[in-house]
């Protein structure tokens, strides 16, 4: 490389629209911060990234070695409230209380927090470092939920693996437990679900440009979507998040969460269910939620499902052979 009076560093030489573009396309947070320290101008331009990947490798509190069981135990206590008001709504007229937001504030090392420096954020995506439930020994649960201001659809893929099929049929009545087990796995996808909702509030009200918001884990189990108009609906509203405090350790966004406005429920299920490449599905239910009075059939249904889970691969295989089969319709109340 030529040195001397008349050499010049290249990245000086690129306009800034490709100077951006490079950056948008690293998109890691935590590489984009150290480049800051590289030169002027690459710590004034990677502030300007729109395109950016956060990965949280660990966001606790001060509980966090009671994490595991602190939460189990607000989890349990929840999906007592919800069933509670699953089969017994409160009296008419009366609505379930509302608690205005009153939690403590996230730590310094929240998703607000890192972001504050970044003013020109249009698609935003959050990696958490693993799932929220906590579950039975082969017991999955996959979700998509879609937010505004609240919940505005969820779409929930849930079973017990029954191993191939070259395995011994387990017999029995199986079909990976009842109604009542398929409405807690329900309870829990929302609940998580609400959880990560509550967990971005602040980055919604503080991220003016921001156009696409997604929440997704390493484990594969959920992912929260917030898109255009849903972002447009929370802001709109105030940035106001009605929360309800869980009793919870650990890792902050998991000990509140916002409020899950009543909604219906469309299921489906299938007590065994084999797939071409062999894996068995025990009990497979498919869950489609939405708030009462949100609208939408069972033609809606079908998009909304495309949307999460794809035409390609296992889990688009199990849903799109589950839309298809008998539906029934539950309702529960807000918790």
């Amino acid at each position: 490389m030529a040195s001397g009076p008349d050499s010049s560093d290249f990245f000086d030489l690129l306009p800034d629209p490709i100077f951006l573009l490079i950056l948008n396309r690293v998109s890691d947070i935590k590489t984009l911060l150290r480049c800051r320290s590289v030169s002027k101008r690459f710590n004034s331009a990677v502030l300007q990234a729109d395109s950016l990947l956060l990965r949280v490798d660990r966001v606790i509190s001060s509980s966090d070695e009671d994490d595991g069981v602190s939460f189990f135990s607000a989890l349990f206590k929840s999906l007592l409230t919800s069933l509670h008001h699953l089969v017994s709504p409160p009296p008419t007229g009366k609505q379930p209380p509302e608690n205005p937001t009153s939690a403590a504030p996230p730590p310094p090392n929240s998703p607000s927090q890192i972001l504050r420096s970044f003013d020109a954020i249009a698609s935003l995506r959050i990696e958490l470092p693993s799932g929220d439930l906590r579950l039975e020994k082969g017991t999955s649960i996959k979700w998509v939920a879609r937010f505004g201001k609240t919940l505005r659809s969820c779409v929930i893929l849930a079973f017990k693996n029954g191993g191939d099929s070259t395995a011994a049929d387990s017999g029995g009545a199986g079909g990976g437990g009842g109604l009542k087990m398929r409405v807690v796995w329900t309870i829990s996808a929302l609940i998580a679900a609400s959880a990560r909702h509550f967990m971005i509030s602040e980055v919604v009200r503080e991220q003016h440009s921001l156009s696409r918001l997604v929440v997704y884990d390493r484990d594969n189990e959920g992912t929260v979507i917030m898109d255009k108009d849903g972002l447009t609906e929370s802001r709109d509203s105030g940035g106001d998040v009605v929360a309800e405090e869980t009793n919870g350790g650990g890792m902050w966004w998991r000990n509140n969460r916002t409020t899950v406005p009543a909604v219906g429920m469309r299921m489906r299920h299938e007590a065994k269910m084999e797939l071409s490449g062999g894996m068995v599905l025990e009990g497979a239910t498919l869950v489609v939620v939405r708030p009462v009075g949100g609208g939408g059939g069972e033609e809606d249904d079908e998009w909304l499902v495309e949307e999460a889970f794809g035409k390609e691969g296992v889990w688009a295989e199990a849903v799109q052979r589950l839309i298809k089969s008998r539906s029934y319709i539950l309702e529960m109340n807000s918790f």
